[in-house]
């Protein structure tokens, strides 16, 4: 049962997260704490998971609460967010949610030596109301986007917003589009792509194929293919880690600009000559992964409405859209 002791944290499991063991998942929450010493806090009983003393391995699964009890460990964390004056692309608003058009380069809360300049950040100083979220520091983040992909981000304003959209994305009740640019193209036209990812074992930040990972599934189609260059719609049926683009690196045609898996200046030189001046024209538009959150739709969980939402191409995007014959293809 849950105590009256001061708590220092409150977590509440999203669906990228559903699925790790509850020391893992605190050791890349809590910045600048090993995971011994969470295991020990574990131990000692300062953890509760959904009110109750957890174990190191508990699996924890969306929707979860995770309570840390205070702990002077944690004393050299950020304690408060600090507002921020960034302009923000606001898409949609009512008294739940607000959904923001995220630009590349813009993290989407604090963490990792990252306090200020975030997405948190400026939602601190435009938005009266933010849920708790999923932490103590990303008040309203129902979800997330990679730092350089760009797109539509639903906000929540209340924890029963929060909660609503959280089983949304829990239940896959949500269509999630994303355009993207790749270098070359797979053997279909529409297909999907079906592969389990999980941590590399190589290197922490980058995810893999592996048989033990959490079920992935990527939908996509080639809408357009010039000069080994291709423009591809994809439809997320899960919302795992970099999932695009690591299915897109083992299938062969990575997200241009993603060096982290394939899609630098290597696989440019590795373009055909003849096509190499058109892609390379292409790469240079982009100084991060060529990858966009186009679209979310689904039936808003108050009012029953239809609901979608829908991001404009960003800058980049309709410079390399420019050099194609047909400039609407992602549109179409």
């Amino acid at each position: 049962m849950i105590t009256n002791e001061k708590t220092d944290d409150v977590f509440y499991v999203n669906i990228s997260d559903s699925g790790e063991r509850l020391d893992v998942f605190l050791a890349k929450t809590l910045q600048g704490i090993s995971r011994a010493q969470i295991q020990k806090q574990i131990a000692d009983g300062a953890v509760l998971l959904n009110g109750k003393t957890g174990s190191k391995k508990s699996i924890i699964n969306t929707g979860d609460r995770i309570d840390v009890r205070f702990n002077p460990l944690y004393d050299n964390r950020v304690r408060h967010l600090q507002p921020q004056d960034i302009p923000l692309d606001i898409l949609y608003e009512d008294e739940y949610f607000v959904a923001v058009n995220k630009p590349p380069a813009m993290v989407v809360h604090p963490g990792s030596g990252v306090h200020e300049g975030t997405l948190v950040n400026a939602l601190l100083a435009r938005i009266s109301s933010l849920s708790d979220g999923s932490a103590s520091d990303r008040p309203g983040i129902v979800h997330r986007l990679d730092k350089d992909t760009s797109g539509v981000l639903i906000v929540a304003k209340t924890n029963s917003a929060h909660t609503a959209m959280a089983s949304v994305f829990a239940n896959r009740t949500i269509e999630k589009i994303y355009n993207g640019f790749c270098f070359g193209m797979p053997a279909e036209q529409h297909g999907k792509i079906d592969l389990p990812l999980d941590r590399s074992h190589t290197d922490p930040i980058k995810r893999s194929v592996s048989k033990n990972g959490k079920a992935a599934l990527t939908e996509y189609w080639i809408l357009h293919n010039q000069f080994g260059i291709s423009a591809v719609r994809f439809k997320l049926h899960t919302g795992r880690t970099h999932q695009i683009r690591v299915h897109c690196s083992v299938k062969g045609f990575p997200i241009i600009g993603d060096s982290l898996y394939g899609g630098g200046q290597e696989r440019l030189m590795r373009v055909a000559p003849l096509e190499r001046p058109f892609a390379s024209r292409i790469s240079k538009c982009f100084s991060r992964q060529a990858l966009h959150a186009r679209s979310l739709s689904f039936i808003h969980p108050f009012s029953g409405a239809p609901l979608h939402i829908e991001a404009p191409l960003p800058i980049d995007f309709k410079d390399a859209l420019l050099h194609f014959r047909n400039p609407d293809v992602f549109d179409s």
